[in-house]
């Protein structure tokens, strides 16, 4: 290849991105996510972190807009612990019951993306409910260590191991564990998540006895 044909480097269009992430903030998002509206704290959490990655967030925000994010936030807040990952299961905390509470459950995935939203929004996280959230982190915990999504019908652990869940899994306790409550919060049991993790050290995989995938490292 001759100096004549090689491209020029390709221009990083931070305007264009910008625009995009606005446009998701503030306006309907495309209709291609339409899919996607159970994942909207997911969503939320992208488009927040891509704003504030670009040091614009609190240039194209105002105070007010930011607290009402927040308390979108703390709508999807679980009575019992954790976050919903949007608010199409909340029927009511007058409605709920033993029944019918594993349609509206709380969602690992939901609530690690809520506290991490609430984070880059400068929040003080005093309306999280630390030790139901702490309480109901463990009751997520696999006799192997790993960790499933939420809690179904009569508490069942709810999703395959995985090593993501661990991942967030110890990444949520990390945020809300305070030493002040560690006596009368149960606890994850740490030794056997990291047993997990090491088992499946030669590359990162899903679960053990698995192949290594890449996004798992």
């Amino acid at each position: 290849m001759s100096l004549s044909t090689i491209p020029e480097p390709s221009a990083f269009a931070r305007e264009r991105h910008v625009k995009y992430w606005l446009r998701c903030l503030k306006t309907y998002l495309p209709h291609l996510y339409t899919s996607n509206d159970s994942n909207r704290m997911t969503l939320a959490l992208f488009t927040l972190s891509a704003l504030d990655l670009l040091g614009v967030l609190h240039e194209h925000t105002t105070p007010f807009e930011r607290s009402n994010y927040t308390d979108w936030i703390y709508h999807c807040q679980h009575p019992l612990g954790g976050f919903r990952g949007f608010t199409g299961t909340n029927f009511g905390d007058t409605n709920r019951n033993a029944d019918n509470e594993h349609w509206d459950p709380a969602n690992l995935a939901g609530t690690f993306f809520a506290l991490a939203a609430l984070a880059i929004l400068g929040d003080s996280m005093e309306r999280v409910k630390r030790k139901e959230c702490l309480e109901w982190l463990a009751k997520l915990q696999m006799k192997d260590g790993s960790f499933g999504e939420g809690l179904g019908k009569s508490g069942k652990i709810e999703g395959d191991p995985d090593i993501r869940y661990c991942f967030l899994a110890a990444v949520t306790r990390w945020m809300l564990k305070d030493k002040k409550q560690s006596d009368d919060v149960k606890d994850i049991d740490v030794d056997k998540l990291a047993a997990f993790i090491m088992a499946s050290k030669a590359g990162l995989s899903y679960s053990t006895l698995q192949s290594a995938i890449n996004g798992k490292c």
